[in-house]
């Protein structure tokens, strides 16, 4: 995978250890609209924990079992799309994405999301793409739905949300 890509302008930069603050100022922000669906965020997410977030997907990136980049329009950090679960013996990974809530209603979720499938399509041969959330996520469905992702159905207490498990849309895109 590229460390960057750009599209229109935003640019995808492979997480580092110094985008720290940059995260916590958008969890911090996002507050509610985030941890409602993300269990990793909080109303007290501090750079310390944001730089921490940043070396994990580093890591998974060495590893070569998650490509997650930072979405910057110039030095302002919007949000973070990537894909995780990557299997190379079967061609598939899973899509995640968010954006800070001050910046939602834009397209940049949408956006960044089609630039990394399009990626992991090129450069990791991959052939199906799922993104899964929770049904009553609608701006993440709508999102997928941009996408031309078709929803392939409801999977049944799939998560664990804020203590309750709750009910998940899996849908996939496929090359």
């Amino acid at each position: 995978m590229p460390s960057s890509i750009s599209v229109g302008d935003l640019v995808l930069r492979r997480y580092e250890t110094s985008h720290g603050a940059h995260i916590a100022e958008a969890v911090v922000e996002s507050g509610r609209d985030l941890s409602r669906y993300e269990t990793w965020a909080h109303s007290k997410f501090d750079e310390a924990e944001g730089r921490e977030h940043a070396a994990w997907w580093d890591r998974a990136w060495d590893a070569g079992s998650g490509y997650y980049f930072g979405i910057f329009q110039g030095e302002r950090y919007l949000g973070s799309v990537g894909l995780s679960d990557i299997n190379l013996g079967h061609r598939t990974a899973a899509l995640g994405y968010w954006v800070r809530s001050s910046e939602v209603g834009r397209g940049l979720a949408s956006t960044a999301a089609a630039a990394v499938v399009d990626a992991g399509f090129e450069h990791l041969e991959l052939v199906r793409i799922e993104v899964m959330t929770a049904v009553e996520n609608m701006a993440s469905r709508r999102v997928a739905e941009k996408l031309g992702a078709v929803l392939e159905g409801t999977l049944r207490k799939r998560q664990v949300l804020e203590g309750e498990s709750v009910d998940c849309a899996l849908y996939s895109v496929v090359r």
